[in-house]
């Protein structure tokens, strides 16, 4: 995936952009820093680490649900988030994966508008689950401005992973907050203002 990343970059031109990455996506965009830190002005990594371990979250069930949302062919979103509601009892949690699911223009048989259907392949992801984890060692680093966002209720960001982010990632900082795993949906507020303090920062340097 990281790969997709520079082609991305590369396609469309970008000069050096800003990467931010959640959970999987935290592990791809610091594996594109560190493979190609040429290409990456800043690094901004949420609730992730470069360490290999298992899944601390039962994600197998929110995929599932999702997918269940979309067989049913509901066209409500009341009615998908009661069902993803079975999964999941944080309701901003819940606003954000039902982000993954559009509005289809399809007529239903009861004349109803629209059913609720995946922006992602769901079965690929749940397939794919037991790899998201994956960390892949090397001897690359990023030099560059990082910031490492924890959830301190959640078990990614931890004292013992402090060690392989300074090995990576040298200049790195560590901001945490009372949150889960989802911190970016738990308190999208304050994650926007630090993300933009740490950027601006940086950019003036």
């Amino acid at each position: 995936m990281s790969d997709d990343i520079v082609r991305f970059i590369n396609d469309h031109q970008l000069n050096k952009p800003i990467l931010i990455g959640h959970s999987m996506g935290g592990k791809v965009v610091m594996q594109t820093a560190l493979v190609r830190p040429d290409l990456v002005s800043q690094l901004i990594v949420d609730d992730m680490v470069p360490v290999k371990f298992g899944l601390a979250h039962d994600f197998s069930a929110y995929v599932r649900k999702l997918l269940e949302i979309e067989r049913s062919n509901i066209v409500s979103q009341k009615d998908a988030d009661k069902m993803l509601s079975q999964a999941e009892p944080d309701l901003s949690i819940r606003q954000f994966l039902l982000t993954n699911m559009k509005k289809t223009q399809n007529t239903m048989e009861n004349g109803s508008k629209g059913s609720y259907k995946s922006r992602i392949p769901l079965q690929l992801l749940g397939d794919s689950l037991g790899n998201v984890m994956d960390w892949v060692g090397s001897d690359k680093k990023y030099n560059g401005p990082t910031l490492f966002i924890g959830g301190r209720r959640s078990p990614y960001v931890k004292p013992e992973s402090y060690p392989a982010m300074k090995r990576y990632f040298p200049n790195y900082e560590l901001c945490t907050f009372d949150t889960g795993h989802w911190v970016h949906a738990e308190m999208p507020r304050e994650f926007m203002q630090l993300v933009e303090d740490f950027i601006n920062n940086h950019e003036m340097k």
